[in-house]
């Protein structure tokens, strides 16, 4: 077994259906620069929906490289604020993007593999 005591940062979002597209394009927008300015790996997951489901669950899993909490939403914060202050409309971006979001939680976990 192989642990890893880096901590993920879990966002688990839920969205509209109907939003699917535009949530896609804002995040294409919004999460690779996030990810090279912290150097940090993010693995998207998209549960899949039921049939007469309006809504969309995605878990945003932030692989991070610091082994606190406190480091981690540090590290986010200089991060953002450096690509809100450097790239044209990244604000713009991230806020439309927060309003696509009706329901989101933030987790933290540590990981091993086998």
């Amino acid at each position: 077994m192989n642990e890893n005591l880096t901590l993920n940062l879990i966002a688990a979002l839920e969205i509209k259906r109907e939003d699917e597209q535009k949530f896609k394009e804002l995040s294409n927008l919004v999460f690779p620069p996030l990810a090279r300015e912290t150097a940090w790996t993010l693995t998207s997951l998209w549960i899949a929906p039921e049939e007469n489901s309006s809504s969309l669950k995605v878990q945003n899993q932030w692989q991070t490289n610091a082994e606190s909490t406190a480091v981690v939403e540090s590290e986010l914060n200089r991060a953002m604020e450096k690509l809100i202050q450097t790239l044209p409309n990244y604000q713009q971006n991230l806020e439309m993007l927060d309003t696509l979001i009706d329901q989101e939680s933030i987790y933290y976990a540590t990981s091993y593999t086998i």
